[in-house]
């Protein structure tokens, strides 16, 4: 009986050990790291999208929960504060958190020089028409800098456009009302205006190209986040390459996938989508161009303290490690 007990005993102990090399053996055991990503409502932010539903954060040991946002100071700032890990925007948006060295900048996940739209009241023929008039703008993004453009572009003062400060659902009717005769922001939303209010009444006067201006959509992330879990930092940023990967060679996906998120209609998301060139790695003039962003702001006295240190602001060995990662 003795033996009949021990035998059992052996074989139920050989049972628990095979599960348990089987149970730790799987990823979800091995425990995924959650990410928080933050995503504006903007077909841009469908990488982001597509990582979730086509599996690539679990295929590299990621559980992502995802924050949609108004517009980038929000998400900028929920990211700033820690309350999401991860996310991306344009870098003019990101500069007021980089400056308070809470940010770090991982690389670029697209350009576009037609990322932003003016559309503008029938009534404004040139950019010389803009001249004294109030215009929108989101506060705190990249949208301001794009209105000093304008204004370099007049070889006038940047206090030649009454910048009203707005957030992306109201510029729509403000426009509509005439509260502005104008307003720059990312797209959807200038042709989302054309489309409400129709082209007799609202049109697309420019575009950033128009007015020297070449939009990098970085991501960044919480510093804190990045020192206390380098791993998953590179393990996010390898999904996000496979889901903007899988973005470029499934378009059609991509823009189904653009339009549920955003809750778009699909030919807007396309449209959206066709403006960028999406592929994450390092724009060579990001730099360059952040540069000249942080001296305006800072001319603007919207930055104090010291002069970001870039070099160690941009930290790319967390994008390096992920490329090589299959």
């Amino acid at each position: 009986m003795e033996l009949g007990y021990r035998a059992a005993v052996t074989h139920w102990i050989g049972v628990l050990a095979f599960a348990l090399l089987f149970v730790t053996g799987t990823p979800q055991a091995r425990g995924e790291d959650v990410v928080r990503v933050a995503v504006g409502v903007d077909p841009v932010y469908t990488p982001w999208w597509v990582a979730q539903e086509k599996g690539f954060y679990q295929k590299h040991g990621i559980k992502a929960e995802i924050t949609q946002f108004s517009g980038g100071p929000a998400l900028a700032d929920a990211t700033m504060a820690g309350d999401t890990d991860i996310s991306s925007s344009g870098t003019a948006t990101w500069m007021p958190r980089i400056a308070r060295g809470s940010m770090v900048v991982l690389g670029t996940m697209a350009t576009s020089t037609k990322a932003y739209g003016m559309a503008a009241l029938s009534r404004i023929k040139t950019l010389e028409d803009l001249r004294g008039r109030k215009v929108g703008t989101v506060g705190g993004s990249s949208t301001d800098y794009l209105w000093h453009l304008v204004a370099k572009k007049l070889d006038a003062p940047d206090s030649t456009l009454e910048l009203v400060s707005i957030q992306p659902p109201e510029l729509i009717p403000s426009l509509d009302r005439g509260d502005v005769d104008a307003f720059f922001c990312w797209e959807p939303w200038p042709a989302r205006a054309v489309e409400i209010s129709g082209k007799d009444k609202v049109h697309i006067q420019a575009t950033s190209g128009d007015v020297g201006y070449l939009l990098n959509f970085i991501v960044a992330a919480n510093k804190k986040f990045v020192e206390a879990k380098p791993e998953a930092t590179v393990q996010v940023l390898a999904a996000l390459r496979d889901a903007i990967e899988f973005q470029n060679s499934n378009p059609a996906e991509a823009v189904r996938i653009g339009a549920e998120s955003n809750k778009l209609k699909p030919e807007l998301s396309s449209f959206v989508l066709g403006l960028y060139k999406f592929s994450l790695g390092q724009s060579p003039d990001m730099e360059a161009a952040a540069r000249t962003e942080e001296a305006w702001l800072r001319g603007k006295e919207r930055l104090k303290g010291d002069p970001i240190d870039w070099s160690k602001t941009i930290d790319l060995q967390y994008l390096n490690r992920a490329m090589t990662m299959k």
